[in-house]
């Protein structure tokens, strides 16, 4: 008669494996352009939140990060530098956060045009694979200027405010967020009034439906906008608001971020898989490498009709806008 048995112990490390992590978003807005490279692994016996703290362990030494324009022919070997050094600062967490390594290359150097095939390649010796990637550099985004005018003078409840815009071809999916200026006085105190802003996410994710389209738009319904308002603001203790303008910011990212969105809306909600896979687009490594850009419609003004919802509407009306 033979025996069987079953082992509860599980081995929760797998063998020691040297995994680059790289991120770019490259933007020919952009004065230079950053990579974050890093590396991700478990040493045996070790303890995982404490090897994070030690950048020795995070970041690699002596790598060759090499961007390669494939439509000018031409290629760069970035610098490594500490971003702290020209003011990015990385947030403090379970990873150490100084310094913050990243590859730099000058953007005038790199000379990216809208439209360029590029890619990354991490060399990192030893006789292993380079890390790889590649991306479409984005076009400018144009704006629509008729929609919205530079004044929204009615913009009710029920109605919907149509922002438009005119992306190139590259560009895959949009983020379009309204930064809200206003100032805040308080009577009798006989202070300047104080200058503040608002970000108002409007939408994070909106998928370009066709490839071939020239103009993409979000309509935006006024509730909303009045909503946002009366929950960001708390009501007026004395103080009086004064609306000044908006700023709306639109960006757009390229195919690979939006194949990173689709993979997480994927794996939200209740009949979300218990197991999400991890989406990348870096051969050999973890990651993110794509292209983004920016456009920025400043001054929007609203009108009268506006004022007045902003003033007596039944989400504003507490916080005292004059």
């Amino acid at each position: 008669m033979g025996w069987s048995a079953c082992s509860t112990e599980v081995n929760l490390e797998a063998e020691w494996k040297d995994i680059p992590i790289v991120y770019g978003f490259l933007n020919i807005q952009d004065t230079a352009h950053y990579v974050r490279v890093q590396k991700a692994f478990l040493e045996p016996g070790g303890d995982a939140l404490q090897i994070a703290q030690v950048s020795d362990s995070i970041y690699y030494d002596g790598i060759n990060v090499v961007l390669e324009n494939r439509t000018q022919g031409t290629s760069f070997v970035l610098q490594r530098v500490n971003g702290e050094d020209d003011g990015y600062f990385k947030e403090e967490g379970l990873f150490a956060n100084t310094p913050n390594v990243l590859y730099k290359l000058n953007a005038e150097e790199a000379g990216l045009e809208g439209g360029d095939e590029v890619s990354i390649r991490v060399e990192r010796g030893d006789d292993l694979p380079p890390a790889t990637a590649e991306t479409i550099i984005l076009n400018e985004i144009d704006s629509v200027a008729t929609s919205p005018s530079n004044t929204i003078n009615r913009w009710r409840y029920n109605q919907m405010l149509t922002v438009a815009w005119s992306p190139g071809l590259e560009a895959k999916i949009f983020d379009v967020r309204f930064i809200i200026h206003y100032r805040e006085v308080t009577p009798g105190q006989g202070q300047d009034p104080v200058e503040k802003t608002l970000e108002w996410v409007v939408n994070k994710s909106i998928l370009r439906q066709d490839a071939d389209s020239q103009r993409e738009k979000v309509d935006i319904p006024g509730q909303s906008f009045y909503a946002f308002l009366g929950s960001a603001i708390p009501p007026s203790e004395g103080e009086i608001r004064l609306f000044d303008y908006i700023d709306i910011v639109i960006t757009g990212a390229g195919e690979e971020f939006r194949d990173l969105v689709l993979v997480e809306q994927a794996n939200t909600g209740i009949t979300s898989a218990q197991n999400i896979p991890v989406y990348t687009n870096i051969e050999e490594g973890l990651g993110v490498f794509t292209s983004r850009f920016q456009l920025v419609r400043r001054g929007i003004r609203i009108g009268n009709e506006a004022r007045d919802s902003l003033q007596n509407g039944i989400f504003t009306k507490d916080i005292n806008f004059n």
